[in-house]
């Protein structure tokens, strides 16, 4: 793949991202944590003020349905949503707000845009923008912007430390222009996946879907593990406590291009799928895949193919690709 300038400016200097679809719903009422408490993995008690929760949202059988951050905004609670699923999330938590419940949920994604910003210079972006502290993980701050307010996150990056932006819609035009006056390249999707997956970061409709459980996909700390009763806990404390994660998040290192869905193979036996691929201009043809154990192992050989007909061979990478 050849080098987009975008994403050279990634590895060494700032880009932005567009979030596609972005989701975001408030929720309000006395029992809001509560409802959040007994619905997904973390424990909710532990968000606190200039903080974030990362949490999960499972079915019965622990498999995800949504990966949400909450965020604790005086009187309400406000939720991200993966890219593209705040109608069925709003459909699937209204429908389980029992009628004693004092809870309130309304879909605000119309109105909110979010945007990445990513690479070893974003901070100077953000100090440029207004923010007099740089959130750090999990953390969030916030500055006045024109007549409306940017909230910024701390998260895990495509390249290091990266940051999530959520701003009115109608301020998006003046955040882009002050992107465009200080040289901040936009990340188009397909440079944008390259590097994802470099950084070996799950994404929506890949390796974060209902065929997985959290702890399948690098989640964990998106998981409270002496936490009491929610919708599919039974399940993951089963996984943590007789160590029943046989399956795990891993890279691969492919010889030859490959397609999501390709079966992979380890001493005769199919051992997981290949979810994303990508060419990536610094480590060649590589991919993310979910690997039964112990096949997961970094180093290992495996095989990729249906099973009459092997078509191509792989090495399991640890993550990010090195």
């Amino acid at each position: 793949m050849e080098m987009h300038p975008a994403y050279q400016a990634a590895l060494t200097g700032a880009v932005h991202y567009p979030i596609p679809e972005p989701g975001i719903l408030r929720v309000r009422g006395d029992d809001r944590s509560a409802f959040f408490q007994r619905q997904t993995t973390n424990d909710v008690n532990r968000l606190s003020a200039g903080h974030t929760l990362l949490t999960v949202l499972t079915s019965p059988m622990a498999r995800i349905l949504d990966v949400l951050r909450l965020i604790d905004d005086r009187d309400s609670l406000f939720v991200l949503t993966l890219p593209g699923q705040s109608a069925a999330t709003t459909r699937y938590l209204k429908s389980r707000i029992f009628f004693m419940d004092k809870v309130s949920l309304d879909d605000l994604s119309a109105d909110y845009a979010q945007v990445d910003l990513e690479g070893s210079q974003a901070s100077v972006f953000l100090a440029n923008l207004g923010f007099s502290t740089i959130p750090l993980l999990d953390e969030i701050a916030r500055v006045e912007f024109g007549a409306a307010e940017i909230w910024a996150i701390g998260q895990r990056g495509l390249a290091g430390m990266g940051y999530r932006l959520i701003l009115p819609v109608s301020s998006v035009a003046a955040l882009e222009n002050l992107l465009k006056e200080q040289g901040v390249l936009e990340l188009p999707p397909e440079v944008h996946h390259v590097l994802r997956l470099e950084a070996g970061l799950p994404a929506s409709q890949a390796e974060l879907t209902d065929a997985y459980t959290p702890l399948e996909t690098s989640l964990d700390r998106a998981v409270a593990e002496n936490k009491g009763c929610y919708t599919g806990q039974e399940v993951i404390a089963r996984q943590i406590t007789y160590d029943k994660v046989t399956q795990h998040l891993a890279g691969l290192r492919l010889s030859t291009p490959a397609q999501p869905g390709e079966r992979i193979w380890f001493e005769g036996r199919q051992v997981g799928e290949i979810t994303s691929v990508a060419s990536s201009p610094r480590f060649g043809e590589i991919a993310l895949a979910i690997l039964k154990r112990p096949s997961h192992e970094p180093g290992t050989s495996v095989q990729i193919g249906n099973s009459r007909q092997l078509t191509s061979t792989a090495i399991v990478s640890p993550l990010p690709f090195q």
